[in-house]
């Protein structure tokens, strides 16, 4: 496959994949029934109903500089909300266009106006979900062309009232694909207000990595599916896999299906392996906790990420070939392999791994001077025949107490 030069990817694009890592926010009314962000709809909620939950949303607990800190400690470099999500309630102040708000419910402050300022404080992406479809908005089934200017008018404000937006996390053009969506005017209007910000539109689970075409779309996103690279030719997009921890975005109290800190480090260098960012899905209390267990998978997430930080952020995808589901990434004159299915040396009763022995990598491969473990500063034997573009490194076992899932293996050339 030809490979994508940095040369021909804008500089914003580039600062965007070595964030690498980020959390997305799933909250809302929903989050008061537990049952999901698509309640509403999957099981037919009386309008007035839902619409009551308003009447109840506290938002007690939220404290936006926790959840930062959270973010943080788990390597994350950006953070999306869901400043409103497919309900139509809006996280923000809509300042007049309705009252269907945080401030008009008893929480009576403007959420993303808090979430903004955490951001900032901790030195994060801060990044704008937005639903382009709306379950509570009369327009949106009955006045198209009114709705189409609600939804800019409502973009605009998240524009215009939160300083630096580092981007734009669209969701719903996929439910009406025939729609005339006046893209140009959206986008343009954003890119007038906020120039640098990235500018997402999720193309859903059944299009993974699909090009959206609009030229100023920056990224192709991979709705809980596995990331390709980016091809050669063409304008640059950039790829992000978004993903859940349970099989909701938002919280379920029913759904027992939590991914292990394993499957997310797993996700994480299968995304960085083809310089894909990950996008990892928390879904907070009705009163803004974030639950016990997505806590602490985040924290370990964050110690296996703390290793090697420099693969995980600046490593660029390379095309060197390896076996057993290994890759190489390369920063500067340095490459990483990550390395996978090793067992713990000296465990004889429980088994975790295919065996140590040698790793190969095919292809071009300047001249290695040293390869050594990142986690343990082991220096490992190597083979190289650069004419043929063999080079095989012999990868030791796990030190007994330890099993990071993946490890990586630092490559020194001239």
């Amino acid at each position: 496959m030809p490979t994508v030069t940095d040369a021909i990817i804008p500089d914003r694009l580039q600062a965007f994949e070595r964030q690498g890592f980020g959390l997305f926010l799933h909250w809302g009314l929903y989050s008061q029934l537990e049952r999901g962000e698509w309640f509403w709809h999957h099981h037919h909620h009386p309008r007035a109903d839902y619409v009551a939950l308003q009447q109840t949303f506290t938002a007690a607990n939220f404290d936006a500089r926790a959840w930062c800190r959270l973010a943080k400690g788990a390597g994350c470099r950006y953070v999306v909300l869901t400043t409103r999500h497919h309900e139509g309630f809006s996280l923000y102040d809509t300042r007049g266009l309705n009252t269907f708000d945080a401030p008009h419910a008893p929480a009576g402050r403007d959420l993303v106006a808090e979430f903004s300022a955490a951001c900032e404080a901790e030195g994060l992406g801060k990044y704008f979900y937005h639903t382009t479809i709306d379950w509570w908005h009369p327009d949106f089934a009955q006045n198209w062309p009114a709705y189409i200017a609600y939804l800019r008018q409502s973009v605009e404000i998240l524009c215009t009232r939160y300083g630096r937006v580092d981007g734009f996390w669209f969701d719903g053009n996929w439910a009406r694909p025939e729609a005339n969506w006046e893209l140009d005017a959206l986008y343009g209007m954003i890119r007038q207000h906020q120039p640098e910000a990235i500018l997402v539109n999720n193309s859903s689970t059944g299009a993974l990595g699909a090009d959206d075409r609009h030229p100023e779309i920056d990224v192709r996103t991979f709705e809980q599916g596995r990331p390709t690279r980016a091809k050669a030719g063409g304008r640059y997009r950039s790829g992000e896999m978004c993903e859940t921890i349970t099989s909701h975005w938002g919280v379920a109290r029913h759904d027992y299906s939590f991914k292990s800190p394993a499957e997310i480090i797993d996700r994480l260098v299968a995304c960085r392996s083809v310089g894909a960012n990950l996008l990892l899905n928390v879904a907070p209390e009705a009163d803004g906790e974030i639950p016990a267990y997505e806590s602490a998978l985040l924290q370990i997430v964050g110690r296996w990420i703390s290793v090697c930080p420099e693969a995980i952020y600046n490593g660029r995808p390379t095309a060197l070939l390896c076996r057993a589901g290994d890759a190489v990434i390369q920063v500067g004159s340095t490459y990483y392999m990550f390395v996978g299915h090793l067992p713990i040396a000296g465990n004889t009763h429980l088994h975790h791994g295919d065996g140590a022995g040698p790793r190969t990598i095919q292809g071009e491969l300047p001249v290695v001077k040293k390869v050594d473990w990142a986690d343990t500063g082991e220096v490992l034997t190597f083979t190289q025949d650069v004419s043929h573009g063999l080079f095989t490194c012999d990868a030791t076992a796990f030190p007994y107490g330890d099993q990071r899932i993946w490890r990586i293996a630092r490559l020194e050339t001239a």
